[in-house]
């Protein structure tokens, strides 16, 4: 029985061999997945139940793919796969195209698939929504494949392509808790002939999803972070992003910080507010504030955070993360970012003492700007946020 395990690779020879595990493996007596893109839509077979959805252009399953690594075909993405909360953060396919200038991002075809899975999430119909394979190609030949996913949110935003704003679908997924996914399930879905069918054998986490539940994979919640897994790994695109972050001056660092974490707040659907406490030039900088769950729960969490411009061989430890508990009155909620990592120790007393704090390193800054789209060319920031930084420029505004 062949099936699909988080955390493991396949090989991808992009074409229907028998050593093929990718494509092949999801062939289905001629319902299978393209050989080229990051949108796979693996369609149904039978003619009955296709008459049964009116219409409706849903795959029976969808197959996406993140590349990491030099390819035949242009992607100024950069998506986001993120183990610690059991989340991908996963862009559409639109692209700057020079031959039509009027063309929307509702035009290209993996974001006219992922728009009809946004609708029908809006209408309850999880029945019919299809699951959600994501892979990330980090080499030649070889695809990792991250988990079984299911679609949360969808948003309209912008997001830069070859110098040019791009509007842009931006898909938050949570990736399910199961450790592996059978290849049965899938073809038994396309060969279905009924909707009733197409999930007779389906692994437990997913039936839990159509009954309303979904059970996101925290496997890593509780997970002690090594030094790598908190730093981009030497010379590549992410550890020369974080090198810009660390060259900004502390003013700069202090406004990135504020501002990055607006920006999240937006990116979240949460309502915000942030200030600076003071403004000091010794590579640290504090503010506080407070996020606003709108109606109905229409509840305020109130926070403080504080920050440290380390260099990467100097590791943040219990101490600095004891100071800002110590600033926390009841209720409080505390964040600590670092562009560089934290010591085995300083995160064990943040569990073992149950600490109301968050702590975020270097990499996360990194999968931060990614997630909102001020990554360029895959290597450097968006150089007109960054100019907003500038210290001779007025205060960002709180609201």
């Amino acid at each position: 029985m062949k099936s699909y395990r988080v955390g493991h690779s396949y090989r991808d020879l992009t074409k229907r061999v028998p050593e093929d595990e990718f494509i092949n493996w999801l062939d289905t007596n001629g319902s299978t997945i393209g050989t080229t893109g990051g949108i796979r839509p693996k369609k149904f077979l039978s003619s009955m139940l296709l008459q049964s959805l009116g219409g409706l252009k849903v795959p029976s399953s969808l197959v996406i793919t993140t590349t990491n690594i030099s390819q035949q075909f242009h992607n100024p993405w950069e998506d986001v796969v993120d183990y610690n909360s059991g989340s991908i953060i996963y862009w559409g396919d639109a692209k700057f195209d020079p031959n039509d200038r009027e063309r929307t991002h509702l035009n290209f075809s993996g974001n006219k698939i992922l728009n009809q899975i946004h609708l029908l999430n809006l209408q309850q119909k999880r029945h019919l929504l299809p699951p959600i394979l994501h892979f990330s190609r980090n080499q030649k030949g070889w695809v990792l494949f991250n988990g079984l996913c299911v679609l949360d949110r969808l948003e309209t935003t912008w997001f830069e392509d070859k110098g040019r704003p791009i509007i842009n679908f931006r898909c938050h997924l949570s990736i399910l808790d199961i450790k592996e996914v059978p290849l049965e399930w899938l073809h038994q879905r396309a060969l279905a002939d009924a909707t009733e069918k197409m999930d007779q054998n389906c692994p437990i986490v997913w039936r839990q999803y159509l009954q309303g539940h979904t059970n996101k994979l925290f496997v890593w919640m509780g997970k002690i972070r090594t030094r790598d897994d908190q730093l981009p790994p030497q010379d590549s695109d992410e550890a020369r992003i974080l090198e810009q972050i660390c060259s900004l001056s502390p003013v700069q660092f202090e406004r990135f910080c504020r501002r990055l974490f607006q920006e999240m707040a937006n990116h979240t659907g949460l309502q915000h507010h942030i200030r600076e406490t003071r403004h000091v030039r010794d590579g640290g900088f504090d503010f506080f504030g407070r996020f606003i769950i709108p109606e109905p729960l229409n509840y305020e969490i109130e926070f403080k955070g504080e920050a440290k411009k380390y260099h990467q061989g100097n590791g943040v430890g219990p101490k600095e993360v004891s100071r800002l508990v110590a600033r926390l009155q009841r209720g409080e909620y505390g964040i600590f970012v670092t562009t560089s990592y934290y010591t085995q120790d300083a995160q064990k007393e943040v569990r073992e003492d149950q600490y109301p704090v968050r702590l975020f390193s270097g990499m996360d800054l990194v999968n931060f700007l990614k997630a909102l789209g001020k990554i360029v060319d895959g290597k450097k920031i968006n150089s007109v946020w960054l100019d907003a930084l500038d210290e001779n420029q007025s205060p960002i505004s709180d609201d």
